[in-house]
């Protein structure tokens, strides 16, 4: 009975141990918090240039609901945009990359509150909604500047996509300081949408470029 005990014992702890669960890479995490990035930004101006053009019709009761409701999606898509930037940058700019995040989040924070105004009886409306989006727009300005000191700071990110985010962050805030821009007004109403569009096209030709990258050190 002793010997059998002991065989046993021995079959046990030679048993090999399975092996822990790997974590993910930071390739595979990086390429995860961009594609959600990207995607975000993808859909936020998708939504985001058709409810500014509908503003100016916004004052039926049903036009004012979907731009509201349409704007609320875009602010909720906006912080998964600010958190998958802040994923990408964290780890070689954290300071720069948690003030963009917060920026970010200021900025979708403003714009629920925008969106609320044409949602919320009283809330004065188109009118509301534009005194409210002036000031979310100032925000976004101001952390498409962040960013550019977060992706500076990083060391990885092409000179160009740094300089067209700083454009796009400087245009933001002269133009919503000093007045729209002189563009041509393809789309009713989206003059003050555009600098943002910019650094918005800008940071997702730049995180297109890091799932690339990412998925290419993935598969090798």
């Amino acid at each position: 009975m002793t010997t059998t005990s002991r065989s046993r014992s021995a079959g046990t702890l030679s048993r090999p141990a399975r092996p822990a669960r790997a974590a993910a890479r930071p390739e595979t995490t990086s390429r995860r918090a961009a594609l959600v990035a990207a995607t975000s930004l993808v859909a936020a101006t998708v939504l985001s240039v058709p409810a500014t053009a509908l503003l100016d019709t916004a004052d039926a009761t049903a036009t004012r609901v979907v731009v509201g409701v349409g704007f609320l999606v875009v602010a909720a898509l906006e912080v998964l945009v600010g958190w998958g930037l802040y994923r990408v940058l964290h780890e070689r700019a954290h300071s720069c990359a948690y003030a963009a995040l917060v920026s970010r989040a200021g900025y979708a924070v403003l714009l629920a509150a925008a969106a609320g105004r044409l949602l919320w009886p009283g809330g004065d409306g188109v009118a509301g909604f534009r005194a409210d989006w002036s000031l979310a727009l100032l925000v976004l300005g101001v952390h498409l500047l962040v960013t550019t000191v977060a992706l500076w700071h990083s060391h990885e990110v092409p000179g160009a996509v740094v300089a067209g985010t700083a454009v796009a962050g400087v245009a933001a805030l002269l133009g919503d300081v000093v007045g729209p821009w002189p563009l041509p007004d393809v789309v009713p109403g989206a003059g003050p949408l555009l600098p943002g569009v910019f650094g918005g096209l800008v940071l997702l030709a730049w995180l297109s470029a890091v799932c690339g990258r990412a998925g290419e050190r993935d598969a090798g």
